[in-house]
């Protein structure tokens, strides 16, 4: 038996620090959202796209721009993956960050509109490569056993990046009276952004790689163009998918909600704060969802773990717009006028930070399961990528619309009760998902996937299967 057969037979294991690695590429990726969605999520945090809160309406401009770009760039998401490999779709996917920053910095110096508008349109174009990638990764790459986790993981790496950033961004105003972002942040943010091009350039071409036990992970084949449009139109038509659309819509549209009511009601250091604040709550219950309950096989079988993770979701959730709508009503926010300017040591902040908090910890929770929920329903790669760049194009759907909602100054509590309803119609969307599509494995069904050693060495699985 040759060495090669041995690697493939899974019968000699392989260190876990290697490039070829699965789990140390879903690392790398999630080092590239950490540098880029992650310090661009801290820059927008900080309210108007980084700018003065006068600036709200460029922010949404700019943004909507974005987003609508990105629904048609990641609609090709999955042909991209399949024509250029994940490493050459994560490096150009990164480009687009710097420039974005760099429109930021640039209206913030002159007040013109082009640049950001520009950038934003570009940013759209190579931003869906990267968020395809990712997810192609963490539903692909990893066993169905780590497939909640690797999400986590990957959401941790932009939770950081955005926690990291809007720590740069606190020390720098802390004691400032400035209502815009200092220079130093743009030019901190920029220099990272364009290094992180070499953390994509460290992704490993397909074929090469090898799970620690030895096995393979799946048969990476070129699919031409044509092909992939017509698996694209095949996941159309696939009635589970068209099921869980309104899922992927409402899974992001409300961070436009919160980052507006960010620059509005309070001042430069505490939006600064806040978003500290935000990003350090979604990592332990990103982390606890996935571990303790997704892929918690002690729980029992998938789809019992899939129910219990949607019922956390949808009380968590719920409860966080009831209080946000009570807190709203009590405000009664004219968005015509100035906003109070809330700073952390006035009396109205400890209540409005818990629940801005509450509401800020879904982002993490009610993606992961989704994305579990997806990568649930296949192994293979062509439809996990197809699927990828359909979740993302549904999601940024979503997102532009937000802008352009919050962009023409409707209510906050308009706002709010839009995304709350939307939210709400999920649940039972989700739960009819799980209850009659989530099995407890896809293994031995498709014939490009190749099954890890220690589902080979179960007979009953196999027999199941």
């Amino acid at each position: 038996m040759t060495a090669e057969t041995r690697i493939e037979n899974g019968s000699v294991p392989l260190p876990t620090f290697r490039r070829n690695n699965p789990f140390i590429q879903n690392l790398l990726i999630s080092a590239c959202l950490f540098c880029n969605p992650g310090l661009y999520l801290a820059i927008t945090g900080l309210g108007a796209g980084g700018g003065r809160p006068s600036s709200i309406v460029m922010a949404d401009t700019s943004n909507g721009i974005l987003y609508g770009v990105f629904v048609l760039s990641t609609l090709m998401g999955g042909t991209t993956i399949s024509f250029l490999g994940p490493r050459t779709t994560a490096m150009l996917g990164v480009t687009g960050y710097p420039v974005y920053i760099s429109g930021l910095w640039y209206f913030d110096a002159t007040g013109d509109l082009w640049f950001p508008v520009l950038a934003g349109a570009y940013l759209g174009l190579t931003a869906g490569c990267l968020q395809t990638t990712a997810k192609f990764i963490a539903n692909n790459y990893a066993e169905e056993k780590d497939k909640g986790l690797w999400a986590a993981i990957q959401w941790c790496g932009n939770a950081c990046g955005a926690m990291i950033g809007a720590i740069v961004a606190f020390g720098l105003n802390l004691h400032t009276e400035s209502v815009g972002v200092p220079n130093s942040v743009y030019i901190i943010f920029i220099v990272i952004q364009s290094c992180s091009v070499g953390l994509a350039a460290l992704m490993c071409p397909t074929d090469q790689l090898i799970r620690p036990d030895g096995t393979k992970v799946a048969k990476f084949d070129h699919v031409p163009i044509k092909e992939s449009l017509k698996g694209l139109l095949n996941v159309l038509k696939d009635r589970r998918i068209l099921l869980m659309l309104p899922t992927f819509l409402s899974v992001e549209a409300f961070v436009v909600l919160q980052s507006s009511m960010n620059a509005y009601v309070y001042n430069l250091r505490t939006r600064s704060l806040n978003n500290i604040l935000t990003n350090i709550i979604q990592f332990p219950f990103s982390l606890a969802l996935a571990y303790f309950v997704l892929d918690n096989e002690r729980l029992g079988t998938r789809k019992r773990r899939g129910l219990i993770a949607v019922s956390l979701d949808a009380v968590w959730i719920t409860g966080s717009y009831i209080a946000q709508t009570v807190w709203l009503s009590s405000w009664k926010f004219n968005r015509m006028v100035p906003g109070p300017g809330i700073d952390w040591t006035d009396d109205a902040y400890p209540g409005a930070i818990v629940i801005y908090l509450c509401y800020g910890a879904q982002s993490g929770i009610f993606q992961n399961t989704v994305l579990w929920i997806l990568g649930s329903l296949s192994n293979d790669p062509v439809t996990i990528g197809n699927y990828s760049g359909l979740y993302v194009v549904v999601l940024s759907a979503g997102t532009a619309v937000s802008f352009g909602l919050d962009a023409s100054l409707v209510s906050y509590m308009s706002e709010n009760t839009t995304w709350f309803v939307l939210a709400t119609t999920t649940w039972p969307i989700l739960a009819f998902m799980v209850s009659n599509f989530v099995v407890d494995s896809n293994y031995f069904k498709e014939d490009s996937v190749f099954a890890p050693q220690h589902i080979l060495d179960n007979p009953y699985l196999r027999y199941l299967n």
